[in-house]
């Protein structure tokens, strides 16, 4: 599980889309040039899929060339596992990676995959539901069900609910119909079981009558749901081998339905780059159609040219990891307006990169820390809860610089995270100011900089890990800044300090909305009395000669509820954006500037490691963040969350958040910051994109490594789940 790494080489040589069958040899019809919002509307809100091609019209001369980019690329090769393919309608191939697309439980009834090719099979345990995506232009008539396998004879089936007749069962395939109308555009769930041996190959949903391709391995259609990067070009590269004058035809449907040509002509046309222009930030289906059937193959989304060069940066020296417990994004003013004073890392920040869509791993402690040092997730490093140890076979940050003669030191005053690193950490030294000096930050502040300037006296290059508790509870009172975001009075129930046990009892409490302001105003006070903290690391590293070859990282391993939800305070209750939404800020050894792509704690580890000139170890899931910063274009990026059952998916601006109790709930970040709005019924083709994700990560989560993998938006050439994606033949 990861990110796309921009920088990622894509070495494969783009070749030619072959066309198998279907060609009816007659001059395409001329390439579309609608704007998205002023073409004809479409039948329905998912946008209508597009139709086969007519010989109507000599084709339009080509647009003048495009310059493209090494990089970014979205290869669709690569990415196999995330499209829709269509022969006699939309297939849900069972026995392939296909599969996961659809299938959203959290513990897949579905075996492994057994045989091979087109005598691949799964078996079910009970009952598996899947859900699919269904546009007018895929019918709205009569169709029908088509089970491919073996033993179909007491299939059940269901849709939306409602129970469908028996099948009828021929040679290796049961057809059920499917009443018209029952298929609207939209999401649709299909609940399938069996008595018996019974051996799924494919289920395809389709159109009553419609014949198949004759040639395995064609497709009448594929469709991906994706975020493109300004300036995206479809791309292909070489000279067509088959059938070059066939048509094809290419479209973008937006997020508000609307339908935009995108090419109409013969195959050979998409060796120049035609362009796919959507809003920044949306999602869009992607849909490419043949006359007839066509292996999709090697095609690639680029981007043009222009961008200036973002110049390598020598790793630094040393490193200081400032993760300041339950510190929300919001807070800071990096990342929007806020009534928060911190002028220090508001300054620090304008010297560094600011990730603007970073994500905690987990909206608690434990399993949040133990990310940030071994990039990996909880359910691979073995910390998956509150309780938990890690792993044997774990990467830590700490011990991997030790090992390579680096000064490792840790101060930090949340032993209750942290103890589990003190041993296996391999620390040069490990304190808990707490013990003698309370909570405040500033002891924590004064050892770091002794033992960053002990490391430097001696020679050695230093990293140094820093874990203030502040603002996590108890909320205290500051004279002279608590009272700028509530002056006052000060009653019970708190007084001048939010303990643990006063969020514990908060339901009982009844709160008055004055009593909600008194809350947020102790823990805001929390947040600029942290940032004295830093500014005094910073003076004192500035004093020391050292901060010119120091890296600071700022980041937080969660956030904390102040009112949401009905009323929520505290955290590890949910992966809404106010627990898992947190700063990263880094200054030093990195390109300045705001970064737009989705990051992760997850990615912690391996960027600390870069920034020293450190390998990463192969064992961790993330990569490095480095290659993101600098104004360089961007390709799609979706990351991670989960905590116990519960998992949260962030695209650009999309949150898919599904609780504890499997409930999914989605959210428009970008118009609805507080995520009060649910948009699972209005936002169907932002909510494809992120159950595609889902399925991909529900699956493959604990065998993840971005750096191979790539990210669950854009998977990387060469990853080991493309080659077995597609539907096996009949």
């Amino acid at each position: 599980m990861g990110r796309l790494p921009v920088a990622a080489s894509v070495t494969s040589t783009l070749a030619a889309l072959t066309l198998a069958c279907g060609s009816h040899g007659g001059p395409p019809s001329p390439i579309g040039s609608a704007d998205p919002r002023t073409a004809a509307a479409p039948t329905a809100a998912t946008g209508a899929a597009p139709t086969a091609p007519t010989a109507a019209s000599a084709p339009a001369a080509p647009p003048p060339p495009v310059a493209l980019a090494a990089a970014p690329r979205l290869d669709l090769d690569a990415n196999r596992p995330r499209w829709h393919v269509y022969d006699r309608g939309l297939v849900l191939p069972i026995a392939t990676e296909g599969l996961r697309k659809y299938d959203q439980a959290y513990r897949s009834p579905w075996s492994a995959v057994r045989g091979a090719g087109a005598d691949a099979y799964r078996t079910l345990r009970g009952t598996a539901a899947l859900s699919f995506p269904w546009t007018t232009a895929d019918g709205d008539g009569a169709a029908e069900l088509i089970v491919r396998g073996r033993g179909l004879a007491k299939l059940r089936v269901s849709l939306d609910g409602r129970r469908l007749a028996a099948p009828t069962v021929g040679d290796g395939e049961a057809r059920i119909a499917i009443p018209a109308g029952a298929l609207t555009a939209g999401e649709h769930a299909l609940t399938v079981a069996a008595s018996g041996d019974t051996r799924w190959q494919a289920i395809e949903i389709a159109p009553a009558g419609a014949t198949a391709c004759a040639t395995s391995g064609t497709w009448r259609k594929v469709a991906l749901y994706t975020e493109l990067p300004p300036g995206a070009q479809l791309i292909l590269a070489e000279p067509a081998s088959a059938t070059p004058d066939a048509p094809i035809r290419v479209t973008l449907t937006d997020e508000g339905g609307a339908v935009r040509e995108v090419y109409a002509g013969p195959l050979g046309g998409l060796a120049t780059p035609r362009a796919l222009s959507v809003a920044a930030d949306h999602v869009a289906r992607l849909d490419l159609a043949a006359d007839g059937c066509a292996a999709w193959d090697h095609l690639q989304i680029a981007v043009a040219t222009g961008q200036t060069p973002v110049p390598a940066r020598a790793p630094v020296d040393n490193v200081v990891l400032v993760v300041v417990d339950t510190l929300r994004a919001d807070r800071l003013a990096a990342y929007g307006p806020t009534r928060v004073q911190t002028p220090r890392l508001t300054a620090a920040a304008a010297r560094g990169a600011v990730f603007l869509r970073h994500q905690s791993m987990a909206p608690s402690s434990p399993p949040s820390h133990a990310t940030i040092h071994t990039g990996q997730i909880p359910r691979v490093h073995g910390i998956a809860g509150d309780d938990g140890t890690l792993g044997a076979d774990t990467p830590i940050l700490s011990a991997i610089l030790a090992r390579a003669g680096f000064a490792t030191h840790y101060v930090g005053n949340n032993d209750f995270a942290m103890s589990r690193f003190k041993q296996v950490g391999k620390w040069t030294s490990f304190e808990t100011p707490y013990y003698a000096h309370g909570k405040d930050c500033a002891p924590i502040v004064a050892s770091a900089l002794a033992h960053a300037t002990a490391a430097h006296a001696a020679g050695k290059r230093f990293f140094v890990s820093l874990l203030p508790i502040e603002p996590h509870v108890a909320y205290r009172f500051h004279e002279g800044v608590t009272e700028t975001y509530w002056p006052g009075p000060w009653p019970k129930p708190f007084a001048k300090v939010v303990t643990g046990a006063h969020l514990g009892r908060l339901k009982s409490m009844k709160l008055t909305a004055d009593d909600w302001q008194r809350l947020r105003a102790l823990y805001d006070g929390e947040v600029t009395h942290m940032d004295a903290c830093y500014g005094a690391l910073e003076d004192g590293l500035r004093a020391a000669g050292l901060l010119d070859r120091t890296a600071v990282i700022i980041a937080s391993d969660h956030g904390e509820g102040q009112g949401e939800r009905g009323g929520r305070a505290g955290h590890a209750y949910s992966l809404n954006r106010e627990l898992v939404a947190t700063p990263l800020i880094v200054i030093g050894g990195v390109a300045p500037g705001p970064v737009a792509a989705p990051t992760s704690n997850l990615d912690l580890a391996p960027t600390v490691l870069a920034l020293l000139g450190q390998p990463a170890d192969p064992r961790m899931q993330g990569q490095s963040l480095l290659p993101l910063a600098g104004d360089r274009p961007l390709a799609p990026s979706i990351v991670a969350s989960e905590y116990g059952k519960s998992y949260a998916l962030r695209a650009s601006r999309w949150q898919l958040v599904v609780d504890y109790d499997g409930d999914q709930h989605l959210y428009d970040v970008a118009a609805d910051p507080d995520e009060d709005h649910d948009a699972v019924a209005t936002a169907p083709i932002a909510l494809r994109y992120l159950r595609d994700a889902a399925g991909l990560y529900l699956a493959h989560r604990t065998r993840w490594h971005a750096a191979t993998w790539g990210n669950l938006a854009d998977l990387a050439p060469g990853n080991p789940l493309a080659g077995t994606a597609l539907p096996s033949a009949p």
